[in-house]
């Protein structure tokens, strides 16, 4: 039975937001915790500081550097907004500067990780090896969840995908956590961590409320296999649909009229990875029976025309799925609105100030300064352009763009003494 991945609520910071209300406690791109705090003998004056705890613009740029020089930065940025396209990350100024919103969103959303956790501090909860572990494990599991959506929208709107390695295969969450720097790994999950500690804190996850959920979301728990013919109009899907309600076999008209080449020969197989849910939302039906042609649908992408069958389903039992369910409720929207509301409260009483190179911290989030002229801004290195990252594409498959903003920042370096 594959894991079903947790809702996302907000999937990326907006100004005045606390980082989206630090995202509700859904999954962090940008993660900071006290392993990255400067200390006192830091002489560059700190990126922003909460509460006496400070963030080091020497920690914020090694968090800039692996979203922008990366690719599994730019699968976490593609997974966790939904965005297919890419991001603007690099500053006007060219290489050694980044986009000022891009900056913004990571400080801001930094910021909000601070908060949640001094908030988890002042409620006495405590984060043990333990919950590290289940952080790590939930965290993987959404992960996985977020890549495939992501591959799949860039099949549907014919664009590569940062989420796909160079062997055509999406990554999965453990090769993207692995090849995250430590110290980011580390603090995302040990956020991870902080954020499933504050959902839990009151939530009723009685054995009432577990029951109720799963049946009410029987969809969400029901694994099934699905198949597909790939024909060029409809008129020929109509006649091999008719043929199937007439007798023939789904997996026969498959191998003999199936235009997908890759599936035919086993008779449109497309495997046994979606839930009842995700097959009546991509398909946008009301349901999905077991044996029953569905379509024919036709792709707006490619113009194809397609018939799926659900050829056999198997539903998880609720022994099964117990961790899951609990996971979805701790992440239902009432949950998560309860928990921003009282971050939002502890926001209003903390101080907060963040250097003037970005900005100033007004209501609940970072406000850029005004940029300047761009005869004023770096010109980018000559001899040196940029150098894109390779994004990697794959056919088939079972469909917004970020807008880039005026100005650039640049990265000071950071020394200190003593400590």
């Amino acid at each position: 039975m594959p894991v079903v991945p947790r809702p996302i609520f907000l999937r990326w910071p907006r100004a005045g937001s606390i980082a989206a209300v630090k995202r509700l406690l859904t999954l962090s791109i940008i993660v900071l915790v006290a392993g990255l705090l400067t200390t006192a003998c830091n002489v560059t004056p700190p990126a922003a500081t909460i509460n006496g705890a400070t963030i080091s613009v020497s920690a914020l740029n090694d968090q800039l550097r692996s979203f922008n020089s990366t690719q599994v930065g730019h699968c976490l940025l593609t997974a966790e907004t939904g965005q297919t396209s890419q991001f603007q990350t690099q500053g006007a100024g060219g290489p050694g500067t980044y986009d000022m919103a891009f900056t913004d969103s990571i400080l801001e959303n930094s910021v909000g990780n601070e908060l949640a956790f001094q908030l988890a501090a002042s409620k006495g909860l405590s984060v043990s090896a333990s919950d590290l572990k289940t952080a790590q494990q939930n965290f993987v599991a959404t992960l996985n969840g977020e890549i495939s959506a992501a591959a799949q929208q860039a099949n549907q709107s014919g664009t590569g995908s940062y989420c796909v390695a160079a062997s055509g295969q999406p990554l999965t969450g453990d090769q993207v956590m692995a090849a995250l720097p430590a110290t980011i790994r580390n603090a995302l999950i040990a956020n991870n961590a902080v954020d499933e500690k504050l959902l839990a804190d009151r939530a009723d996850i009685s054995d009432a409320a577990i029951s109720s959920y799963y049946a009410a979301n029987r969809g969400l728990f029901t694994a099934d296999c699905v198949s597909w013919i790939v024909t060029d109009s409809q008129d020929h899907a109509n006649q091999y649909a008719a043929q199937i309600n007439a007798g023939t076999s789904f997996s026969d008209v498959a191998k003999a009229h199936s235009l997908d080449t890759q599936t035919a020969s086993s008779g449109g197989t497309l495997g046994c990875s979606f839930t009842q849910s995700q097959v009546e939302q991509a398909l946008q039906v009301q349901s999905a029976p077991v044996g029953s042609p569905i379509g024919p649908i036709q792709d707006t992408r490619s113009g194809a025309w397609e018939i799926y069958e659900i050829t056999s389903q198997r539903v998880a039992s609720l022994s099964d799925v117990r961790s899951d369910v609990i996971q979805q409720l701790l992440q239902t929207a009432t949950n998560g609105n309860r928990i921003a509301k009282e971050i939002q409260t502890y926001a209003r009483h903390s101080n907060v100030s963040i250097d003037p190179q970005y900005g100033t911290w007004k209501g609940q989030g970072v406000v850029a300064p005004v940029a300047p002229p761009a005869q004023y801004l770096l010109a980018a290195v000559s001899g040196q352009p940029q150098t894109p990252l390779t994004v990697n594409s794959r056919s088939g498959g079972l469909g917004p763009s970020v807008t880039p903003a005026t100005g650039s920042v640049s990265t000071p370096t950071t020394s200190s003494s003593g400590n």
